[in-house]
């Protein structure tokens, strides 16, 4: 789905993104220390989310990428277009869903307070950074953008599986 640009002007959100890259490392250093926890149960849930993630977050960079109208030469993050292909047709914030899915997973594993409360903080600023990131696109890919956040949730992957089945049938 392409818009026209509706303003070049608006910066991209950085600093929460930023944030959240702190606490992420922060965390993968505290759970380098700390070590798994006891809990079979949580651990192995730890792991599927940790293995579960990169289907959320890698692909993001090859879809923006092809489908974004990127100007030539420009990187994913110039992205022109609203894309709503792949996994962008199920939610609209897969890479940062993805990376929230593998914080909780490290802290799943650890199972200590310590990366539980690094955790959390590197979930909260991926999250506020995705509501800025909501404001960037809609003022930066316009009206096209804004009806794509009407009909494909933010981070609900089983709403936007059951909206994106129910667009299809219509289709």
């Amino acid at each position: 789905m392409a818009d026209s640009t509706t303003s070049k002007s608006v910066p991209r959100p950085q600093l929460l993104d930023w944030c959240a890259a702190v606490t992420f490392v922060a965390l993968l250093i505290a759970n380098g220390f700390i070590g798994s926890g006891s809990n079979r149960v949580l651990r192995t849930l730890g792991a599927t989310l940790l293995l579960l993630s990169p289907f959320l977050f890698v692909p993001p960079f090859f879809l923006l990428k092809k489908y974004g109208s990127a100007d030539e030469g420009g990187s994913f993050f110039d992205t022109n277009a609203t894309v709503d292909r792949g996994v962008y047709a199920v939610v609209r914030h897969p890479q940062y869903l993805g990376y929230m899915l593998m914080v909780l997973g490290f802290a799943l594993l650890s199972q200590h307070v310590l990366t539980a409360t690094i955790g959390a903080a590197a979930i909260l600023f991926f999250y506020l950074h995705t509501v800025k990131e909501d404001q960037f696109c809609r003022e930066h890919l316009g009206e096209g953008y804004r009806e794509y956040a009407g009909r494909v949730p933010r981070f609900n992957l089983v709403l936007g599986t059951i909206r994106y089945f129910r667009r299809k049938r219509l289709e």
